[in-house]
C-alpha cells in the first residue's frame, strides 16, 4: 500500500513538473559548481505598478543628473557623423548582404557538400558579426540616456518580484534584498533572462540560429565519424558554444597535409641549387681584376 502511495506521488511530481507553464533556466553556482534550476513567474498588478514607477523615478533622476535624452543623443550622435545617411546606407547593405547569405545556407540541397554549408554558415555568421557591431555604434551610446537607465531599473524590480524557486517562492523577498544580493552572478543571470523572456526570446536563441545549427550539425557529423556510438554521445554532451564550434571549423580548414608538404620540397631544391653554385660566387668578385696586366 505504502508503494503503491509513493508511486503515484512520484507520478503526480512528473506530471507537475511537465505542466509547469513557468519559464525556467539553470544556473552553476561559482562556490559550489551546484546546477540549480529558477523559474520565472508571472508579476502581479502590484508588481507592474511599482515597476513602472521605478522607471519614472530613474528617469527624472538621470534627468536631474544632466543624463541626455534619446533625441538628444540621437542628434549629438549626427552631429558627430556617427549616423546620418552614410550610417544608414551601409546598414542596409549589410542586411541585405546578411539576407543573401541566409537565403544561400537555408537552399543548399540535402546531401550536398559540407564544405559548401560549412562556407555559407561562416559566411551568414560573419555578415550577422557586422550587423551587431554598426548597430553598437549607436546601441552603446543610447544605453547612457535617461529611457534606456529608466528600462534597466524597471526591469531590475520585475526580475526581483518574478524569479522563483520550483516550489513557488521568491528569491528575493522584496526590492532592496535583491539589490544587496551578494551572488553577482546570479543578479545578471536572472535579470538576462527577464529581459529575454520580455522580448520573446527564447534562452539559447544565439544557438538555435540557422548558421550556428548548421556548424553545429556539421561538428556532429565530424565526430560521429571518427567515435564509436558511446564515444560520440559523450563528445557531443561536452560540445562547447557554438561560437567556439564556429572558431574551431575556421582553423580546421587550412590544415592540409599536402599543401603543407609543397613548400619543403622547394626549400630541398633551392638549397641545392645553392650548394651548386657557390664556387660561381666565389669567382664574381675576380671579374674586377680584368684590367690586371697579370691576368691577361
Amino acid at each position: 500500500m505504502t508503494d503503491a502511495k509513493s508511486e503515484q506521488s512520484a507520478e503526480e511530481t512528473v506530471k507537475q513538473i511537465l505542466e509547469d507553464p513557468r519559464r525556467s533556466f539553470n544556473f552553476e553556482d561559482p562556490e559550489s559548481g551546484e546546477i540549480l534550476e529558477y523559474f520565472i513567474g508571472d508579476p502581479c498588478g502590484a508588481d507592474i505598478r511599482k515597476a513602472d514607477w521605478q522607471y519614472s523615478k530613474i528617469f527624472n533622476q538621470a534627468l536631474a543628473d544632466s543624463f541626455p535624452t534619446q533625441a538628444q543623443m540621437l542628434e549629438e550622435l549626427t552631429k558627430r557623423d556617427i549616423v546620418g545617411d552614410h550610417f544608414n546606407k551601409e546598414v542596409e547593405e549589410v542586411r541585405i548582404g546578411l539576407a543573401a547569405a541566409l537565403f544561400r545556407l537555408e537552399n543548399i540541397p540535402a546531401g550536398h557538400d559540407d564544405a559548401e554549408k560549412e562556407g555559407a554558415a561562416i559566411e551568414v555568421a560573419e555578415s550577422r558579426e557586422k550587423l551587431f557591431r554598426l548597430n553598437q555604434k549607436v546601441n552603446g551610446p543610447m544605453g547612457n540616456t535617461c529611457e534606456n537607465l529608466a528600462e534597466d531599473a524597471r526591469n531590475e524590480y520585475l526580475t526581483s518580484r518574478v524569479i522563483e524557486n520550483r516550489e513557488g517562492k521568491k528569491i528575493w523577498e522584496t526590492f532592496d534584498s535583491y539589490l544587496v544580493e551578494n551572488n553577482t552572478a546570479l543578479t545578471v543571470k536572472s535579470r538576462f533572462e527577464v529581459m529575454l523572456w520580455l522580448q520573446g526570446l527564447d534562452s539559447n536563441f544565439l544557438e538555435s540560429t540557422p548558421e550556428q545549427v548548421a556548424l553545429r550539425t556539421l561538428a556532429e557529423k565530424r565526430l560521429s565519424s571518427v567515435l564509436s556510438p558511446e564515444e560520440h554521445k559523450k563528445a557531443v554532451d561536452a560540445l562547447p558554444d557554438v561560437e567556439d564550434v564556429e572558431l574551431t571549423v575556421e582553423e580546421e580548414k587550412p590544415v592540409k597535409p599536402k599543401k603543407a608538404r609543397k613548400p619543403r620540397a622547394k626549400k630541398v631544391v633551392a638549397k641545392a641549387d645553392v650548394d651548386k653554385s657557390v664556387p660561381k660566387k666565389r669567382g664574381r668578385p675576380r671579374k674586377k681584376k680584368e684590367d690586371d696586366p697579370k691576368e691577361d
